[in-house]
């Protein structure tokens, strides 16, 4: 089975969490995207409906792709990410998970070995296959998908079962933001926190993780630990674990959280100079 199929299976126990909490993610504007070569990522295929020229809708999507990289990045390198004992982990995940979601996160990285790794490199290839559509497509499977007319959907992936999945976005999708900054956040996740890239992320994998790592990482602070009513990107955790049993490819998390004054903290400062460039 190949690590796209197999992570699509595994992401879409999760899918109905993505409206829970909309995600976040800081400013991925053309600005930052160039400055951290994300053109050359493998970024997945814009289809139907979704105009790359238009830049209140279409033109969004390529950042939006670097931004989610940039969330993984920040989970799996930041210092309080998953190779750290910070605490943000355990809000989403039991400890025993954590090598399983660090293959996964560097899987749709390429395999980076380091943070300039991930913010520089190419990207799962597999990501290539995913096409990001603006046409609803509702009951196609012949069950009871009501699409974009569910409530709070904002995007959704269809064809977990072969290797060219679709991603719908909804017009809810461009309501959110393509940029944030510490003030315009509460002290617990919300949909304050959410983003495009945010929401393009919850469609490769768990991203509330990743959010909450990379915002305390920018703003140097702790969040409060989201309600379960809130956000529950681990819920799933035991249907997920089945699936990465059988493949090491399989396993998802949320985001990663980075909180010092070394290395991280200059990708927090070009995070927040990117800010400012939008």
């Amino acid at each position: 089975m190949s690590f796209l199929h197999h992570f699509m299976l595994v992401t879409s126990v999760c899918l109905a969490f993505t409206n829970a909490i909309p995600l976040q993610d800081f400013s991925a504007t053309p600005a930052l995207a160039a400055r951290n070569l994300l053109a050359k990522r493998t970024n997945p295929r814009l289809g139907e409906g979704i105009n790359s020229n238009d830049p209140k809708v279409g033109a969004r999507m390529v950042p939006a792709f670097g931004t989610a990289q940039q969330l993984l990045a920040h989970a799996v390198f930041a210092k309080k990410g998953l190779d750290s004992d910070s605490s943000i982990f355990k809000h989403y995940f039991k400890d025993d998970h954590k090598d399983k979601v660090k293959k996964v996160m560097l899987k749709l990285m390429g395999n980076p070995e380091n943070m300039d790794a991930a913010l520089k490199g190419e990207g799962a290839k597999e990501l290539g296959q995913i096409t990001f559509q603006g046409v609803d497509t509702p009951n196609d499977e012949g069950d009871d998908d009501a699409g974009c007319a569910k409530e709070d959907t904002r995007m959704y992936t269809e064809g977990y079962d072969n290797d060219h999945p679709t991603t719908v976005v909804c017009d809810d999708s461009w309501v959110f933001p393509d940029k944030l900054n510490c003030n315009d956040l509460g002290d617990k996740l919300t949909d304050d926190f959410a983003t495009v890239g945010h929401l393009v992320l919850h469609e490769y994998t768990y991203a509330w993780f990743a959010t909450e790592t990379m915002w305390s990482t920018i703003c140097k602070k702790d969040y409060k630990e989201p309600s379960d009513d809130d956000n529950s990107d681990d819920d799933d955790d035991s249907d997920d674990d089945d699936d990465s049993d059988d493949d090491d490819d399989s396993d998802d998390d949320k985001d990663s959280d980075d909180d010092d004054d070394s290395d991280d903290d200059k990708d927090s400062d070009d995070d927040k100079d990117s800010e400012d460039d939008d």
